[in-house]
Protein backbone atom coordinates (compact mmCIF):
# COMPACT_ATOMS: atom_id res chain seq x y z
CA UNK A 1 0.00 0.00 0.00
CA UNK A 2 2.53 2.48 1.05
CA UNK A 3 4.23 1.50 -2.41
CA UNK A 4 1.19 2.49 -4.18
CA UNK A 5 1.10 5.86 -2.70
CA UNK A 6 4.61 6.67 -3.23
CA UNK A 7 3.98 6.50 -7.08
CA UNK A 8 1.20 8.36 -6.69
CA UNK A 9 2.81 10.80 -4.64
CA UNK A 10 5.94 10.64 -7.85
CA UNK A 11 3.35 10.82 -10.28
CA UNK A 12 1.75 14.08 -8.74
CA UNK A 13 5.21 15.47 -7.79
CA UNK A 14 6.03 14.76 -11.91
CA UNK A 15 3.33 16.21 -13.38
CA UNK A 16 3.61 19.29 -11.21
CA UNK A 17 7.40 19.98 -12.17
CA UNK A 18 6.19 19.46 -15.77
CA UNK A 19 2.98 20.79 -15.88
CA UNK A 20 3.95 23.09 -19.04
CA UNK A 21 5.70 20.66 -21.00
CA UNK A 22 1.85 18.96 -20.86
CA UNK A 23 0.60 21.62 -21.73
CA UNK A 24 2.65 22.49 -24.70
CA UNK A 25 2.58 19.05 -25.83
CA UNK A 26 -1.12 18.48 -25.37
CA UNK A 27 -1.98 21.79 -27.20
CA UNK A 28 0.30 20.49 -30.51
CA UNK A 29 -1.61 17.57 -30.29
CA UNK A 30 -4.82 19.10 -30.14
CA UNK A 31 -3.27 21.96 -33.11
CA UNK A 32 -2.73 18.52 -35.48
CA UNK A 33 -5.69 16.62 -34.64
CA UNK A 34 -8.05 19.64 -34.94
CA UNK A 35 -7.21 20.53 -38.05
CA UNK A 36 -7.27 16.45 -39.81
CA UNK A 37 -10.56 16.37 -38.13
CA UNK A 38 -11.93 19.60 -39.60
CA UNK A 39 -10.45 18.06 -43.22
CA UNK A 40 -12.31 15.24 -43.02
CA UNK A 41 -15.66 16.77 -42.22
CA UNK A 42 -14.78 19.67 -45.07
CA UNK A 43 -14.57 16.03 -47.56
CA UNK A 44 -17.54 14.75 -46.52
CA UNK A 45 -19.45 18.39 -46.64
CA UNK A 46 -18.28 18.51 -50.20
CA UNK A 47 -18.98 15.14 -50.96
CA UNK A 48 -22.59 15.04 -49.65
CA UNK A 49 -22.56 18.95 -51.76
CA UNK A 50 -21.78 17.44 -54.98
CA UNK A 51 -24.17 14.36 -54.40
CA UNK A 52 -26.75 16.81 -54.13
CA UNK A 53 -25.99 19.06 -56.88
CA UNK A 54 -25.38 16.39 -59.50
CA UNK A 55 -28.87 14.82 -58.27
CA UNK A 56 -30.52 17.95 -59.01
CA UNK A 57 -28.32 18.65 -62.22
CA UNK A 58 -30.04 15.55 -63.38
CA UNK A 59 -33.29 16.13 -62.51
CA UNK A 60 -33.32 19.39 -64.94
CA UNK A 61 -32.15 17.73 -67.53
CA UNK A 62 -34.46 15.40 -67.13
CA UNK A 63 -37.26 17.70 -67.01
CA UNK A 64 -35.61 19.91 -70.05
CA UNK A 65 -35.58 16.40 -72.44
CA UNK A 66 -39.47 17.14 -72.43
CA UNK A 67 -39.05 20.93 -73.81
CA UNK A 68 -37.89 22.48 -77.03
CA UNK A 69 -34.58 22.20 -78.59
CA UNK A 70 -33.16 25.91 -76.88
CA UNK A 71 -34.24 24.72 -73.37
CA UNK A 72 -32.04 21.38 -73.95
CA UNK A 73 -29.47 23.13 -74.97
CA UNK A 74 -29.91 26.19 -72.36
CA UNK A 75 -30.00 22.91 -69.77
CA UNK A 76 -26.93 21.22 -71.27
CA UNK A 77 -24.83 24.55 -70.66
CA UNK A 78 -25.70 24.94 -67.37
CA UNK A 79 -24.87 21.49 -66.15
CA UNK A 80 -21.71 21.87 -67.87
CA UNK A 81 -20.84 25.34 -66.01
CA UNK A 82 -22.38 23.72 -63.33
CA UNK A 83 -20.20 20.63 -63.06
CA UNK A 84 -17.26 22.76 -63.92
CA UNK A 85 -17.35 25.11 -61.02
CA UNK A 86 -17.49 21.80 -58.75
CA UNK A 87 -14.90 20.12 -59.92
CA UNK A 88 -13.00 23.64 -59.50
CA UNK A 89 -14.40 24.40 -55.92
CA UNK A 90 -14.57 21.32 -54.02
CA UNK A 91 -11.83 19.20 -52.73
CA UNK A 92 -11.36 15.48 -54.13
CA UNK A 93 -14.14 13.42 -52.76
CA UNK A 94 -15.44 10.18 -53.04
CA UNK A 95 -18.01 11.76 -55.73
CA UNK A 96 -15.12 13.38 -58.01
CA UNK A 97 -15.25 10.54 -60.27
CA UNK A 98 -19.12 10.37 -60.82
CA UNK A 99 -18.73 14.34 -60.92
CA UNK A 100 -16.39 14.10 -64.34
CA UNK A 101 -18.17 11.04 -65.62
CA UNK A 102 -21.29 13.67 -65.66
CA UNK A 103 -19.09 16.70 -66.94
CA UNK A 104 -17.45 14.45 -69.83
CA UNK A 105 -21.08 13.00 -71.03
CA UNK A 106 -22.37 16.96 -71.11
CA UNK A 107 -19.80 17.82 -73.14
CA UNK A 108 -19.94 15.32 -75.54
CA UNK A 109 -23.62 16.18 -75.64
CA UNK A 110 -23.01 19.62 -75.90
CA UNK A 111 -20.60 18.55 -79.20
CA UNK A 112 -17.85 20.08 -77.13
CA UNK A 113 -15.54 17.21 -78.28
CA UNK A 114 -12.21 18.61 -77.69
CA UNK A 115 -13.64 19.33 -73.91
CA UNK A 116 -15.17 15.89 -73.54
CA UNK A 117 -11.78 14.21 -74.43
CA UNK A 118 -9.81 16.89 -71.88
CA UNK A 119 -11.77 15.59 -69.32
CA UNK A 120 -12.46 11.97 -69.88
CA UNK A 121 -8.89 12.02 -70.11
CA UNK A 122 -8.18 13.71 -66.80
CA UNK A 123 -10.51 11.16 -65.38
CA UNK A 124 -8.13 7.82 -66.32
CA UNK A 125 -5.16 10.37 -65.40
CA UNK A 126 -6.02 10.43 -61.84
CA UNK A 127 -8.96 7.66 -61.03
CA UNK A 128 -7.58 4.87 -63.70
CA UNK A 129 -8.05 2.03 -61.32
CA UNK A 130 -11.88 2.94 -60.86
CA UNK A 131 -14.39 0.63 -61.29
CA UNK A 132 -16.04 3.60 -63.99
CA UNK A 133 -13.18 3.35 -65.70
CA UNK A 134 -14.31 1.82 -68.36
CA UNK A 135 -17.19 3.02 -69.47
CA UNK A 136 -14.93 6.35 -69.70
CA UNK A 137 -12.53 4.51 -71.83
CA UNK A 138 -15.27 3.48 -74.05
CA UNK A 139 -16.99 6.91 -73.92
CA UNK A 140 -13.69 8.56 -74.85
CA UNK A 141 -13.58 6.39 -78.09
CA UNK A 142 -17.05 7.77 -78.97
CA UNK A 143 -15.77 10.78 -78.50
CA UNK A 144 -12.26 10.16 -80.58
CA UNK A 145 -14.38 8.77 -83.71
CA UNK A 146 -17.07 11.12 -83.65
CA UNK A 147 -13.69 13.86 -84.23
CA UNK A 148 -12.63 11.69 -86.73
CA UNK A 149 -9.78 9.76 -85.23
CA UNK A 150 -10.66 6.23 -85.85
CA UNK A 151 -7.44 4.81 -85.06
CA UNK A 152 -6.85 5.99 -81.67
CA UNK A 153 -10.30 5.22 -81.14
CA UNK A 154 -9.91 1.38 -82.50
CA UNK A 155 -7.11 0.84 -80.35
CA UNK A 156 -9.63 2.38 -77.27
CA UNK A 157 -12.07 -0.43 -78.50
CA UNK A 158 -9.48 -3.35 -78.83
CA UNK A 159 -7.72 -2.35 -75.47
CA UNK A 160 -10.98 -2.56 -73.74
CA UNK A 161 -12.21 -5.44 -75.15
CA UNK A 162 -8.80 -7.17 -73.52
CA UNK A 163 -9.20 -6.29 -70.20
CA UNK A 164 -10.79 -8.63 -68.01
CA UNK A 165 -12.50 -5.88 -65.85
CA UNK A 166 -14.55 -4.81 -68.51
CA UNK A 167 -15.21 -8.29 -70.15
CA UNK A 168 -18.90 -7.02 -70.24
CA UNK A 169 -18.29 -4.74 -72.54
CA UNK A 170 -16.30 -6.81 -75.04
CA UNK A 171 -19.51 -7.30 -77.53
CA UNK A 172 -20.12 -3.54 -77.58
CA UNK A 173 -16.70 -2.37 -77.97
CA UNK A 174 -16.10 -5.02 -80.54
CA UNK A 175 -18.67 -4.17 -82.88
CA UNK A 176 -17.78 -0.67 -82.29
CA UNK A 177 -14.22 -1.15 -83.47
CA UNK A 178 -16.21 -2.93 -86.54
CA UNK A 179 -17.95 0.22 -87.35
CA UNK A 180 -14.58 2.45 -87.51
CA UNK A 181 -12.50 0.06 -89.65
CA UNK A 182 -15.32 0.25 -91.71
CA UNK A 183 -15.24 3.91 -92.00
CA UNK A 184 -11.41 3.84 -92.56
CA UNK A 185 -12.45 1.48 -95.63
CA UNK A 186 -10.35 -1.45 -94.00
CA UNK A 187 -13.06 -4.20 -94.35
CA UNK A 188 -11.66 -7.45 -93.91
CA UNK A 189 -10.62 -5.92 -89.82
CA UNK A 190 -14.23 -5.09 -89.88
CA UNK A 191 -15.52 -8.91 -90.68
CA UNK A 192 -12.63 -10.35 -88.37
CA UNK A 193 -14.42 -7.59 -85.64
CA UNK A 194 -18.20 -8.61 -86.41
CA UNK A 195 -17.44 -12.08 -86.62
CA UNK A 196 -16.02 -12.04 -83.06
CA UNK A 197 -19.09 -10.40 -82.08
CA UNK A 198 -21.02 -13.10 -83.84
CA UNK A 199 -19.03 -16.16 -82.41
CA UNK A 200 -18.70 -14.99 -79.01
CA UNK A 201 -21.98 -13.34 -77.98
CA UNK A 202 -24.68 -14.78 -80.37
CA UNK A 203 -27.32 -14.43 -78.56
CA UNK A 204 -26.53 -10.38 -77.60
CA UNK A 205 -28.21 -7.70 -79.86
CA UNK A 206 -24.20 -6.74 -80.94
CA UNK A 207 -24.26 -9.89 -82.32
CA UNK A 208 -27.78 -9.04 -84.92
CA UNK A 209 -26.12 -5.57 -85.43
CA UNK A 210 -22.95 -7.01 -86.30
CA UNK A 211 -24.90 -9.78 -88.66
CA UNK A 212 -26.49 -6.95 -90.19
CA UNK A 213 -23.09 -4.60 -91.24
CA UNK A 214 -21.75 -8.44 -92.34
CA UNK A 215 -24.88 -8.60 -95.05
CA UNK A 216 -24.10 -5.12 -95.93
CA UNK A 217 -20.58 -5.13 -96.36
CA UNK A 218 -20.50 -8.49 -98.47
Amino acid sequence: MEATKQRIRNFLKFFADNKLWIAICFAVAVAAGVPSYLYRQKGANDFNEVWSRVYQINYELAVAQNEGPQEKTEAIEGAINEYTFLKNKLSTTGATPWLLLELGNAQYKAAKLDEAIITYREFLARFGKHPLAPIIKHSLGYALEEKGELKEAIELFEEIARAPESTYLKAQVKLDAGRCYEKLGEFLSAEAAYKDVIGSFPESSCAKMAQYRLEDIE
